[in-house]
């Protein structure tokens, strides 16, 4: 019975007997793992190791997973306390585990709020009463941007557009209350009760950050623009004339059953835009005009001036004075930008001037300034001697003569206006650079350019031309140190009239430019009369 006892006892896992035998066997297993990582430490020490990397592939991989959770917890904890979008953590501690708890890493607090928008504001005495259950009528009334008009006289309109009726005028540097907007037009009253009307944009000194907190009006709420102000020309040859009246001077004779814009009336006499771009005054009965028409034209404040003061002013700086409406003619001095002259005559191109000290000479029209007006006023003149019987002035080519003008390659290259610029281009379907214009131009005539600036600019395909006043149409001109390059850098086509047709920088493509400004003329090198 003893023994039986005793080997029950052994048998039961929970005994003193079986709890030291277990504990020995478990010291045993320690100890033998404890030597058999000293024995492979005093291995690895034994070694010696060319890098890094020797030493790690000889470690155990179990120790260095140990060393590498050891490292990360504590920043996985540091990690666990940063709320996004804050350095540091305003909440507490949390607090240490309580003993034989499970140990667990702290998390930082949840936003909810964040995750949801703007909280609500607090709705207490402190809120003001919303406008709109106030008042609907204030709450919904037209923000009111203050403007001036910029421009010395204005129209204003019915509607958004030059195509609705101006049913009035005012004056510049006046205060207007803006009230509203409908594309680039803005609706406008000088005063609360005031009636409204439409003015461009192009002409108000307005707040660029206001406008965008005008009300737009709707395309609904605008009225459809009224039938066109036209007028039919009854019989053939009526005058148009530069002002009202038959002391004012015709400029052209307009042809049974034309068309014509009536713009504004003057007693008996419209102001009318005429086919071509032309601005003059017709005699009403000559014209078919339905009466609703005649009611809705503005009566004209001011007219022109029958006899104007026929004076110009030089808008260049050296100017050359001529003997002769010529630039072959000689030159007999030189003239800077501002001076007023008296227009004493005209021949094709050129004006006779008289000096303030009384000195009379021809100059290039194009560097005059005056008005057409003016100039329809200033006599024709044949005061001048006959050309020398000598070549062309110096600079110019011995052979300039010979060559015929190209005033069929002007107009070819004008049509190619609008088109793009690609540096290299040289063909519509690519897109111009100077050169590459200038020489696609020339080439659907049959003369073969270079493809550069300078490289064209040689007298083995043409004539130097030499003064800006001897230009013909077709002529090449050249410029230099342009677009930050020196010497010989652009090059365009003379179309006449002072003006160019080129490529210019890819914002612009092809386009026309007039020649006489300071920038072309302080640039200008020289031209060349191609030969075909």
């Amino acid at each position: 019975m003893i023994e039986q006892s005793h080997r029950g006892m052994a048998s039961d896992p929970y005994s003193l007997e079986s709890l030291q035998r277990r504990a020995c066997a478990r010291r045993q297993q320690r100890l033998s793992r404890t030597r058999a990582l000293v024995t492979q430490w005093q291995a690895v020490r034994s070694t010696r190791f060319g890098s890094l990397s020797d030493l790690l592939t000889h470690l155990p991989a179990r120790l260095i997973l140990h060393a590498l959770v050891a490292l990360l917890l504590p920043v996985a904890m540091l990690l666990s306390q940063v709320r996004p979008g804050v350095l540091t953590s305003t909440a507490p501690a949390p607090a240490a585990p309580a003993e034989g708890s499970e140990f667990t890493v702290p998390l930082a607090p949840i936003d909810l709020d964040a995750t949801i928008g703007d909280a609500p504001l607090e709705d207490t005495g402190d809120l003001p009463v919303p406008l709109s259950l106030i008042s609907r009528s204030e709450a919904l009334a037209p923000i009111v941007v203050p403007a001036v008009v910029s421009v010395e006289r204005a129209f204003l309109r019915n509607g958004p557009g030059t195509q609705y009726d101006a049913v009035g005028r005012i004056s510049g540097n006046t205060s207007v209350q803006v009230i509203g907007r409908y594309g680039d037009w803005f609706q406008i009253r000088e005063r609360v009760d005031g009636p409204v009307y439409w003015i461009s944009g192009e002409l108000l000194n307005i707040s660029e950050a206001a406008v965008y907190t005008l009300f737009e009006v709707q395309e609904s709420a605008i009225p459809p623009p009224p039938p066109p102000k036209i007028a039919t020309v009854r019989e053939d040859g009526l005058q148009l004339r530069d002002g009202p009246g038959t002391h004012y001077v015709s400029m052209t004779t307009l042809k049974q059953n034309t068309q014509i814009e009536l713009y504004e009336i003057y007693q008996d006499w419209f102001h009318v835009g005429a086919p071509g771009g032309l601005d003059g005054w017709v005699k009403a009965e000559f014209l078919n005009v339905d009466p609703s028409v005649v009611k809705r034209l503005l009566v004209a404040e001011t007219i022109p001036d029958p006899n104007p003061a026929l004076v110009g002013v030089i808008i260049e700086n050296s100017v050359n004075l001529r003997k002769g409406p010529d630039s072959r003619y000689d030159r007999i001095g030189r003239i800077d930008a501002g001076v007023q002259v008296d227009l004493i005559g005209k021949y094709k191109d050129w004006l006779r001037v008289r000096l303030p000290d009384g000195t009379k000479a021809w100059v290039f029209r194009d560097l005059i300034g005056t008005t057409a007006h003016v100039l329809r006023r200033v006599p024709v003149s044949r005061d001048f001697p006959a050309l020398p019987v000598s070549g062309g002035r110096p600079g110019a080519s011995a052979g300039l003569s010979n060559i015929p003008a190209s005033g069929d390659v002007a107009s070819f290259a004008v049509q190619f206006v609008g088109a793009r610029y690609r540096w290299g281009g040289s063909s519509p379907a690519t897109g111009f650079d100077c050169s590459g214009f200038t020489s696609y131009v020339y080439r659907q005539f049959g003369v073969s350019l270079p493809r550069s600036a300078a490289a064209q600019f040689n007298t083995a395909y043409g004539a130097s031309v030499g003064s800006m006043e001897n230009l013909a149409p077709g002529d090449l001109m050249f410029f230099r140190n342009t677009g930050g390059r020196r010497g010989i850098s652009h090059v365009a086509i003379y179309i006449g009239g002072g003006r160019m047709v080129h490529a210019m920088t890819p914002r612009y493509g092809v386009q026309v430019s007039g020649i006489w400004g300071s920038y072309w003329t302080s640039r200008y090198y020289g031209a060349i009369r191609v030969r075909r």
